[in-house]
């Protein structure tokens, strides 16, 4: 009976470990598909409008969006590939990712690599103060642009 006991316990254990560990690895598995949002706030004030050139997407770190300025309005898009979380890169096309090579146009949309969807772009408004303020919550289409002019 001892014998048995233990192997009981043993195949018990086993089990619980191999639970643990598909757990482990399911976990780490969904966490690649969704880039991490955590902790981030909702609404962010990103300066004034003629702090940032126009024709040009510039790269606000903290928030990990561009933001592009052209003669007539103000765009926001996410920095982060839509494969891994990686942050893209500026290019004459478009942005490209370093790590996995995804390329996307100036619209946000996959030219190739493995990047299963397009950028998401984000509404643009003005705060009371006159700063430009992103709602990351707010999902627009590319074509979307709050209007300076």
């Amino acid at each position: 009976m001892d014998k048995e006991n233990r192997r009981l316990f043993i195949k018990r254990g086993a089990f619980i470990l191999a639970v643990i560990a598909g757990g482990v690895a399911l976990t780490s598995l969904l966490r690649q598909l969704f880039p991490r949002s955590i902790g981030q706030k909702k609404r962010i004030k990103v300066g004034m409008t003629n702090s940032y050139p126009v024709d040009t997407f510039s790269y606000i770190e903290e928030q990990k969006i561009f933001i592009y300025r052209d003669h007539e309005g103000v765009r926001a898009v996410t920095a982060v590939c839509t494969h891994l979380g990686c942050i893209l890169e500026i290019n004459d096309e478009g942005f490209n990712c370093p790590c996995h090579g995804s390329c996307y146009n100036k619209r946000g949309d996959v030219l190739s690599g493995p990047a299963p969807r397009a950028l998401t772009w984000f509404q643009v408004s003005k705060a009371p103060d006159g700063q430009l303020m992103i709602d990351l919550t707010r999902k627009v289409k590319p074509e979307y642009k709050f209007l300076t002019a």
